[in-house]
């Protein structure tokens, strides 16, 4: 089978497995090139990340604006690399609830390297040619952005269970203020998805 893999990372041979919110050790991987490639980059430091984004009907990638300009400081002047591996589908482990994400809990060697001199550029070639979908900030409607803010709030949540000096919280407070107000007023709140936060 083939799967990418996103990386900040360039000329990698192997991919080893690491940590990251599920709490054991795993290559993540795509069966969506440009799904992995939004990986090459985050707008908020590791361990710590945040990609908006899910599939449409036609099983293109559609990234999500949360706030005003987000994707291009996501992406803006940054390069990465995605790679490509040729995986036996039987040693890997599926999401139920993503059906475009694999799982390898096992080195895997890499069959080839694509650099992205410009993610920025690259996204938006590929939105160019209508394999990419973003949904800038203006255009996204009220109630999807109340779920991406649902979203959000859950994932801040998670990252400051143990403390609130982290990375995570810093990218919230910056970049969504109104979800870490209702962090702050509401530490016992259920996220409804009713309305987005303003």
């Amino acid at each position: 089978m083939l799967l990418y893999h996103g990386s900040s990372k360039n000329e990698l041979n192997t991919l080893q497995p690491f940590t990251a919110n599920h709490g054991k050790p795993y290559v993540y991987f795509s069966t969506s090139e440009i799904a992995a490639a939004f990986f090459a980059a985050s707008p908020v430091q590791r361990p710590y990340y945040w990609f908006p984004y899910n599939f449409d009907n036609a099983g293109r990638a559609v990234y999500t604006e949360v706030y005003p300009g987000a994707f291009s400081e996501a992406y803006g002047q940054k390069s990465g690399c995605v790679y490509v591996c040729e995986v036996n589908e039987d040693v890997l482990l599926r999401f139920p609830s993503d059906p475009f994400t694999r799982l390898s809990a096992k080195p895997v060697r890499v069959t080839r390297c694509c650099p992205i001199s410009d993610l920025y550029e690259w996204f938006l070639q590929k939105e160019r040619e209508n394999a990419l979908v973003i949904q800038r900030f203006e255009t996204v409607a009220h109630s999807e952005l109340a779920s991406w803010h649902g979203k959000l709030l859950e994932d801040l949540r998670a990252a400051c269970a143990l403390t609130r000096e982290n990375a995570f919280s810093e990218f919230v407070q910056r970049a969504v203020p109104q979800v870490w107000e209702r962090f702050i007023a509401e530490p016992d709140y259920e996220c409804s998805y009713k309305n987005p936060m303003k």
